[in-house]
Parts: structure tokens; sequence; C-alpha cells
């Protein structure tokens, strides 16, 4: 064979291992569940146009069924790939985030039920997320009706510590669908035990959640010391030198500048709607959209604290302030959900409420 062949085959092939490694590095994040559209005072409205989360759905389609009961006591999650324990309390009462450490490791050890498997482990703040649903105004309810049983309308406990205040962890409300932090010593919240899904784990699994981003762990089986989930690319932020940047994790482009506008949530949608019309700065593009929850959270470097997206972005005026999402918070839908850029938690404020920050993001490749 020419030898000019052969080495353009070997290119070829180089080129083609190369690509599929930083494919293999990203994720697809998932829906949020949400396909209602609401105005601002609550009532629910026709989603066409309005550029809400129930219009646009971005991400990852839920399978269906999304759950499977695996008969052994656990239950398996078929969009992320991830093994819960059926019972979802199964220590009975809250505990301090100490003890739900020390209960899984006491599955692991054999003290408790383990149900054939010894590497549970206390779900990551991003595991744990990934099981709420937008649309549901009690997502508690919701994953009882889908096979698990005594899912507490409560707090559960991530093995996610928050960087900024180390004594305290974060933790998910199943009925309300915050994410917030509480002292690890004091407060007393629920543990619901994960296992497996670190990208592709299980089954036909449709996402690969990413990892949180902590590295320093504070106490052995926590979320710095397992680090799962899919792995950050390097470089993870590409400067498109348009106004705009790649994240490489997730695909999602970004503008560059963090502070499109401020305003109420539809003051914000609004904005959006101008910059796909031409009427604002839309940097070639005309499908900007308000980002929905997940898709602002997946901004979030849990090993970095008071405004920092992750480390080596490439972001101008990020604001220590809070970033509207296109979600809707179901069971008060006059409200909508906001991350905060100074502390990183996720809540929610009054639609009509004018101080926030817009940060517009578009699919990339």
């Amino acid at each position: 064979m020419n030898k000019k062949i052969i080495i353009s085959i070997i290119s070829f092939f180089i080129v083609l291992s190369l690509s599929s490694n930083v494919m293999a590095g990203t994720v697809n994040l998932p829906k949020t569940g949400q396909t209602k559209c609401y105005d601002i005072a609550g009532n629910q409205i026709p989603c066409a146009r309005t550029g809400q989360d129930g219009e646009i759905q971005a991400g990852g389609a839920w399978p269906n069924p999304r759950f499977v009961d695996n008969g052994d006591g656990a239950v398996t999650d078929r969009l992320t790939g991830l093994m819960w324990t059926k019972n979802a309390n199964l220590h009975s009462v809250c505990i301090t985030w100490y003890q739900a450490m020390d209960y899984v490791a006491g599955m692991n050890a054999g003290t408790y039920q383990n149900y054939g498997h010894t590497d549970w482990r206390v779900p990551n703040i991003n595991e744990l997320e990934s099981l709420l649903n937008a649309d549901e105004e009690n997502t508690s309810a919701w994953l009882n009706s889908k096979g698990f049983s005594n899912v507490q309308p409560l707090y559960y406990w991530s093995s996610t510590t928050n960087a900024y205040f180390p004594s305290f962890a974060w933790f998910a409300g199943m009925r309300n669908g915050f994410l917030y932090d509480g002292n690890k010593s004091s407060n007393c919240y629920y543990v619901w035990p994960v296992r497996a899904g670190q990208c592709g784990g299980l089954g036909d699994s449709v996402i690969s959640l990413p990892k949180t981003g902590q590295t320093k762990s504070y106490y052995s089986g926590d979320d710095g010391d397992l680090q799962k989930g899919g792995a950050w690319p390097n470089p993870r932020f590409t400067d498109n030198a348009d106004g705009t940047v790649t994240d490489n994790l997730t695909s999602l482009m970004w503008t560059k500048n963090a502070n499109a506008s401020w305003g109420s949530w539809q003051e914000v949608l609004n904005y959006v709607a101008g910059m796909n019309a031409g009427t604002y700065q839309n940097y070639g593009h005309t499908d900007w959209r308000v980002p929905n929850r997940n898709e602002l959270r997946s901004l979030v470097d849990y090993s970095q604290y008071n405004t920092a997206p992750p480390q080596g972005h490439l972001f101008t005026d990020v604001q220590a302030f809070n970033y509207w999402s296109s979600t809707t918070l179901a069971y008060s839908p006059y409200g909508a959900w906001f991350v905060s850029r100074y502390f990183d938690f996720v809540y929610y404020s009054n639609k009509s409420y004018r101080f926030s920050c817009l940060w517009p993001v578009r699919t990339g490749r």
C-alpha cells in the first residue's frame, strides 16, 4: 500500500479518536419535566411563543416508563442510570448529615439492609436534584406514584458540602424543589441512598449527570471523596470570539457578557424575544432563550462560591445576584425559579420582582 495512503489512514483514526474523547466528556442535561406555561399571576396559559420552559422543554427526553422496580428493594431510574432504594425513608426518622453518611456506610458494611449491594452512597446534589419534577406541585407524591415508597415531602441530604460554609451541606426539598444548605451537625433531614449511574451506569440511561465540581472531601464517602458524574472536559469553555462562549461540558452556548439585562421575569423573557427579533444584540443567532432551571444550574461549581462560575470560565460581568430561569414554580405558579450567583442556592421569587439578571443561552453543537 502507498506510504502516503497509510499515513492518511493513521491520521484519520487519530483524529477520530481525539474527537470521540472530546464528545465522551459531554453530558446531556435532562428536561426539567415542565410542560405547562403560566402568566405572572400564576394562571395557566397556552405555551406558544411564550419562551418559557414549558414551551421549549430543552434537554434530554424522559423515557417512558422512567422508573423500573427491580423487585429487590431497589428502583432504577432509566433517565440517569441511577439505582435508588425503593423505600425513601429507610432510617424512619430525620437525622444529621454525619448520621446520614454513617448510615449508608453501615449499609455497605452489612450492618443495615443493603439489597445485595455494597456500593451505596448519599447522593451528591446533582443526583438528588435529578429526581425533581418541575411540572409537579409535590414531587414526593409524584415519586410515590412511580414505584417508590415513603418519599417524604421534606428535605433530603446530599453528600455535597457548601464550599463557603463547610459546616453546612446541600439538601433538596422533595415537595417544594428548593436546593439549599443546612448545618451538618444540627439540622435534621432525611437520607435516600443511591448507587451506580456514573455516565451510562445501568441499562439504557438517556443522560449522564455531570460531576458537581467538588474535589475537597470533608468526610469519607462524601461528594469530594467519590466525585461521581461525568468528567468536565479540559478546557471546559471555548471563547467563540463573537460575544459568545460554549460550555464543552453541556454544549450550551452562552453570551459572554453574563449581565445581558435586568428586570422582572416577563421582562427578561421579552428581552430574549427581542434578541431573536434583532431588536437587541444577538451575536448572529435567533434562537436564544432564558435558560431553564437545569441549564442555569449547570454553571454552578460546588467547589467555588461568591459568584464564581466554574474554574477556567471566560465570562465577563458575572453578577453577585439572582439569575432568572424560564421555569415556573409549579406549586405557586406566580413564582419562578432562580439561581443565586452568590450562594448558589436554587430558590424562587415572585415573577414581578424586578431585581434579577438575565444570562441568555442557546443550544450549541
